[in-house]
């Protein structure tokens, strides 16, 4: 079962086709509190009565603190967010209110209509709007936000969106200060606390962002609504907030963005990937059409069509197929809008989705190290190591036996190449699931870590197992190459000798002053690295 509830923080004013500065502005009030705190319950009722009497003027997010009672259970459903705004504002003590950012922070008690009238008065250089949809079937709700400058703005610009439960009611005080009763709790920051960086915005600039949220730790679903604000990063200022309407009507007729870019490798030495990324409608018309190109370091690779029917704020994961591409050191895939709907989009702003890739650094003659922290489900994390070229998988491990436990394996490569590594997790859930990690080491450096993915992640790295010089027979001679035993070298004097193991471990050290004899035997079949003064040669022994 799907419900559809829509916000709308301010009307769309247009005077003969140019943006109107004159936006009704909607405050947002930042309400820090516990439920052992004997003030805040003496001020809260008021506090309340004034929010409800400004209507759709005021947006409410209200932030439970650990103090003076520890236990209070909305703080505890979560404490990562509401310890980041607290710690925005330097928070020490509830009840504590903060109006925009910069207009009033203090006790609620001083606040009265007087004063919310004055700031009313200030027009907002935003139109804002945002609605929210619950799927029940998913226990998912999806927030939609669309906002447009009618005057420039210059700052650390972010957007910030919270779901909030409009009233919580306890059968029994859950502290001290005897309240059952709680208004605009804070449920989630989308897609973070950190918010959605939107930078400077001209005039007519605008934006549009989707976030979902898996929602816990929430006592009614049919108290579930959401809000949103633009806030300076430096200044707090919050330039406006929006809250809950009835209806919403996008800005643009013909507009969709594209995010998300998924599929891709954050380290890279094949020159291979194949993206999906994610294409959202955000105009009035249904989206029939898109033409979407596809370029690396800014070289065009191709062009790709896409059909279907998406209605407002609808949105699917489109598969842009293979791409090959030169490897630099540092890779910038994008994906464009070329065109929708047969025409041009009205609102280019979100019509770039771009994703880093690093070149895979050559690693060479080093040991590589895999560490992995199992989480709660060990049963269910395996990993292999494929060459990219040949598709041979080289090596492989898992499902593990002990939950939260740190496992290390050292990777014997023994052939050059580039080599792509995929840890798996049969949950779905990544190694999230308590405090699993994983990384994958070359001498002691990190060539990449994570933990947190679905099903699975893949990462590249090249490997040469020695690097070596162009043999120059009349000053350093080697041989027989390979070898059953005994391994001869001539040079031109006083040289020093180093013979290295596929691990990168030192296995002999001499000079070979003319010449020398290594019994290569004792060490074993395999390939090694002869390193002669500044020379390194590979050998193999038979």
């Amino acid at each position: 079962m799907k419900r559809l509830s829509f916000v709308l923080a301010s009307l769309l004013m247009l005077v003969t086709l140019r943006l109107s500065a004159q936006n009704e502005r909607v405050l947002l009030f930042e309400c820090f509190t516990n439920t052992s705190c004997g003030p805040c319950a003496q001020q809260n009722p008021a506090l309340d009565a004034l929010i409800n009497a400004n209507g759709d003027r005021i947006a409410a997010i209200k932030y439970h603190m650990n103090w003076p009672g520890a236990n209070d259970p909305m703080y505890l459903d979560n404490t990562v967010d509401n310890n980041a705004r607290k710690g925005v504002y330097n928070v020490n003590s509830v009840p504590h209110t903060v109006v925009d950012g910069i207009r009033f922070a203090s006790t609620p008690g001083s606040l009265n209509q007087s004063m919310v009238n004055q700031w009313l008065a200030i027009e907002s250089p935003i139109e804002m709007r945002l609605s929210y949809e619950l799927d029940e079937t998913t226990n998912t709700i999806t927030v939609n936000v669309m906002g447009r400058a009618s005057s420039a703005i210059v700052g650390n610009l972010r957007l910030y969106v919270g779901v909030i439960e409009r009233e919580i009611h306890f059968n029994s005080a859950p502290g001290t200060n005897g309240e059952r009763d709680f208004y605009s709790v804070m449920k989630k920051l989308l897609p973070s606390s950190l918010g959605t960086y939107v930078g400077d915005m001209a005039v007519g600039d605008y934006f549009a962002y989707s976030f979902s949220w898996k929602w816990a730790n929430v006592y009614n679903v049919d108290q579930l609504d959401a809000i949103a604000w633009v806030q300076n990063q430096n200044t707090k200022e919050v330039y406006q907030a929006c809250r809950s309407s009835e209806s919403i009507t996008p800005f643009f007729a013909n507009e969709a963005g594209v995010s998300g870019i998924s599929n891709v490798k954050l380290v890279n030495c094949s020159g291979f990937a194949a993206p999906k990324v994610e294409l959202a409608n955000y105009g009035s018309n249904a989206l029939t059409s898109a033409e979407l190109e596809v370029l690396v370091n800014d070289e065009l690779l191709k062009t790709v069509s896409w059909s279907g029917n998406l209605g407002v704020f609808a949105s699917e994961t489109v598969d842009l197929g293979e791409i090959s591409f030169p490897v630099e050191d540092e890779n910038t895939l994008k994906v464009r809008i070329k065109s929708i709907n047969g025409g041009t989009d009205e609102a280019p702003n979100n019509d770039i989705a771009s994703f880093d890739i690093k070149g895979a650094p050559e690693t060479v003659a080093k040991t590589l190290k895999l560490t992995i922290r199992t989480d709660n489900n060990p049963q269910e994390t395996t990993w292999k190591v494929t060459n990219t070229e040949t598709g041979e998988v080289v090596l492989q491990g898992g499902p593990f036996e002990n939950a939260n436990t740190m496992y290390n394996e050292t990777l014997d490569i023994i052939g050059d190449g580039c080599y792509d590594f995929t840890i798996f997790d049969a949950g779905g859930d990544g190694l999230t699931d308590g405090q699993g990690l994983y990384g994958l080491k070359a001498g002691g450096a990190t060539l990449f870590s994570g933990g947190q993915f679905g099903s699975s992640e893949s990462n590249e790295f090249s490997y040469e197992v020695f690097v070596g010089t162009e043999e120059n027979a009349e000053v350093t001679r080697i041989f027989p190459n390979p070898t059953a035993g005994l391994l001869n070298i001539v040079c031109e004097g006083g040289q020093s000798v180093t013979v290295y193991n596929m691990a990168g471990q030192r296995v002999f050290e001499g000079m070979a002053d003319g010449f020398l004899q290594i019994d290569m035997k004792r060490f074993g079949a395999g390939i090694y690295a002869v390193k002669i003064g500044e020379e390194t040669r590979r050998i193999v022994v038979k």
